[in-house]
Order: structure tokens, then C-alpha cells, then sequence
């Protein structure tokens, strides 16, 4: 009966030693994990980040062209007062042709 417990005795040591070893290597592959994660999180921070600073570039760049540029809007607008004028000068032809 002594020799069945001291068996049961080191097997449990044995069993409890290997469930130690499977939970170490169970925290250190968690750990190299949340590294990993944080070696990721922090490279999209930085593409966000170059993101931001690329948007504000073309934002300026735009702006930059809004002044430099006629907006369709503004040409249709001028194109329309230049024509008006047209028609009315040849208007104003046409009477003083028909008063001489």
C-alpha cells in the first residue's frame, strides 16, 4: 500500500509538473501574441498617421488649385453676363442700323 501511494505520490508530481510546463508555455505564447499585436497596432498607427498628413497635402493642393482655376460654375456664369452683353450691343446695332 506504501508503494501504490508513493507511486500515485510521484505520478501526481509528474502530472502537476507537466500542467506547470503546459501553463508557462501557454502564458509565453499569450505574450509573444500581445507583442506581436502591439508590433501591429503600432505600424497602423503610423500608415494612419501618414494617411492624415497625405489628406491634409491634397486638401492644400486643392485649395491651392480653387484659386488658380475657374469653377465650371463661375465660367457658365460669365460666358452667360458676356453673351447677354453681346446681344444687347448687337441690339443697339440693329436700332441705330434701322433709325439711319
Amino acid at each position: 500500500m506504501a508503494q501504490t501511494d508513493a507511486n500515485r505520490s510521484i505520478f501526481e508530481r509528474h502530472l502537476q509538473t507537466g500542467i506547470q510546463l503546459l501553463l508557462v508555455a501557454l502564458l509565453g505564447w499569450a505574450g509573444l501574441k500581445l507583442v506581436t499585436l502591439g508590433e501591429n497596432t503600432a505600424v497602423l498607427r503610423e500608415r494612419l498617421v501618414y494617411q492624415g498628413e497625405q489628406i491634409q497635402s491634397l486638401r492644400r493642393e486643392l485649395r491651392d488649385w480653387s484659386d488658380l482655376y475657374y469653377r465650371k460654375s463661375d465660367a457658365n456664369r460669365e460666358i452667360t453676363g458676356i453673351r447677354n452683353s453681346m446681344q444687347d450691343l448687337e441690339n443697339r446695332v440693329t436700332d441705330l442700323e434701322s433709325d439711319s
